[in-house]
């Protein structure tokens, strides 16, 4: 057994007896506790690869994080979905709902989306302001409004979040928004885990003819947890704390010959359309007029990255609606939730 991270004595599991909770983890020798010297090594931690350490005492060292999603592909209900981001260990994992509208077409387990495939496990989530699917009579250009009309309408769960600070005219929050998809995710977080990360990648037809033109749709991930965010805030945003939107730094996978409204969001397009070919957000023509095609694209995949503190409860709502219509779909994929002993003092995302 290798040295506890905060210098436990493997040579020395149970200093102070086998009744005795030497450590202060909650956890005596008796209850399961393989090393009583260390608080980060015990049967409520998660196994944290690479550090030569049984993490939660199951008599293996390192060994590889269990699956759960290899058969949930073309599954919609919030159980398939959590599970389709990695997340397997039932320790750490309270429930999983979904809240508002959140219309059963507009989320899907995928194995693959167009070319773009899972970063962990066999499959991803995908969450929608359209329909969630790959198949080919589905155009996101045209959109998808739930409920007809402009789109069933719902309030904005951060209608104080500044949409467009890289857009030179400002633009005034909306407190009502469109085809709204939450994955609400409670979790306990491992008590050796003080952050933990997950990857998304942000797709939208909105770019580039409605950049900084108030139809923002966006992806939102709020966090709430007793010790980082009583209240719900956003963890995920650009480099210049946008969220994000089209309008976002980090929209990278698309055209830089299309007009983006006089703004330069244009200058970031450092990465080509082919990167999402098949999702339906690459170029497509339009109908009617098969020589004249739309644009659209995507952020490339991101990952955040939160602080979080040993032992608490966590509640994730992972949000993505239309904004200023119901039309114009956007989408993202999400994946590869990890627990992680990175100590950090506020939120990242990071290409």
């Amino acid at each position: 057994m290798g040295t506890g991270p905060d210098g436990g004595d493997p040579n020395n599991p149970a200093p102070g007896g086998p009744d005795v909770d030497s450590d202060h983890d909650g956890y005596t020798p008796n209850m399961g506790d393989c090393n009583d010297s260390s608080a980060l090594v015990n049967p409520s931690a998660i196994e944290m690869p690479g550090n030569l350490v049984d993490d939660d005492c199951n008599g293996q060292v390192d060994e590889p994080l269990p699956t759960c999603d290899s058969a949930n592909s073309g599954k919609n209900d919030p159980t398939s979905l959590v599970q389709a981001l990695d997340q397997c260990d039932k320790r750490f994992v309270l429930g999983a709902s979904m809240n508002g509208p959140s219309d059963p077409m507009a989320r899907n387990v995928v194995d693959g989306w167009g070319v773009v495939m899972p970063m962990g496990g066999k499959n991803m989530a995908l969450l929608s302001t359209g329909i969630a699917t790959t198949l080919t009579s589905y155009e996101p250009q045209s959109g998808t409004a739930f409920g007809g009309g402009v789109g069933t309408p719902f309030a904005n769960p951060a209608p104080n979040i500044d949409t467009s600070k890289a857009c030179t005219m400002p633009q005034s929050p909306q407190s009502v928004v469109y085809d709204y998809t939450e994955l609400v995710v409670k979790l306990k977080a491992p008590s050796n885990a003080t952050s933990f990360s997950f990857k998304f990648q942000f797709f939208s037809t909105e770019y580039p003819e409605w950049v900084c033109q108030g139809f923002n749709d966006q992806f939102l991930v709020l966090m709430e947890s007793q010790n980082e965010f009583q209240m719900a805030s956003n963890i995920a945003f650009d480099m210049q704390m946008n969220p994000i939107t089209v309008n976002s730094g980090f929209f990278t996978v698309c055209d830089p010959k299309f007009p983006t409204m006089g703004t330069a969001q244009g200058q970031h397009c450092t990465k080509p359309l082919s990167e999402i070919a098949g999702t339906g957000y690459e170029r497509v023509p339009k109908q009617g007029a098969p020589d004249d095609p739309e644009a659209g694209g995507s952020t490339s995949w991101l990952t955040t990255t939160a602080p979080v503190t040993p032992n608490e409860d966590v509640t994730l709502h992972f949000v993505i609606f239309d904004e200023g219509d119901g039309i114009l779909d956007s989408a993202v994929l999400i994946d590869s939730f990890r627990w992680g002993a990175q100590a950090i003092d506020s939120p990242t995302t990071i290409q």
